[in-house]
């Protein structure tokens, strides 16, 4: 079972290169999927939850639906797979890091089974709207049962 918890700030070098905390390569040793997150951040998936993630969006997003194609082309077209080398060493493609903004200091998060990246002030905007927002968010998940 997947368990990705806690922020780290991290470093890229100009190729991309970015060396993941220690707590997260376990998790990825088997592999992983980097994409475009929705919120111009960059989302990391263990192979075994990449997996789950696409068959459950192969079955419902429907190719007859114009929103469910733009998010799968939004979605898969940027993804790469990759291995962490040594050290737990990644790179990300350039157009990746371009999207999120990202070019030296970054910060990764785990959000259990996956991983997110930011630019570190990004992150501190979001990061402070969800303190913000936490007894909002609260209601608002109480409503779906949780």
């Amino acid at each position: 079972m997947t368990m990705l918890l806690g922020e780290f700030r991290c470093e890229s070098d100009e190729n991309g290169r970015m060396v993941l905390p220690r707590d997260f390569t376990a998790e990825l040793a088997e592999g992983a999927t980097v994409t475009r997150g929705i919120e111009r951040c960059l989302l990391v998936y263990p192979a075994d939850e990449w997996e789950k993630l696409s068959g459950e969006l192969r079955e419902r997003l429907p190719l007859t639906n114009q929103a469910a194609r733009a998010f799968g082309r939004f979605l898969f077209s940027a993804a790469a797979s990759f291995e962490p080398g040594e050290e737990g060493r990644m790179t990300l493609p350039q157009e990746l890091l371009q999207y999120a903004g990202i070019d030296g200091e970054a910060i990764v998060i785990g959000l259990l089974t996956h991983l997110e990246i930011w630019h570190p002030g990004l992150w501190e905007k979001t990061r402070s709207s969800l303190v913000e927002k936490g007894p909002v968010l609260a209601d608002q998940l109480q409503e779906l049962g949780i």
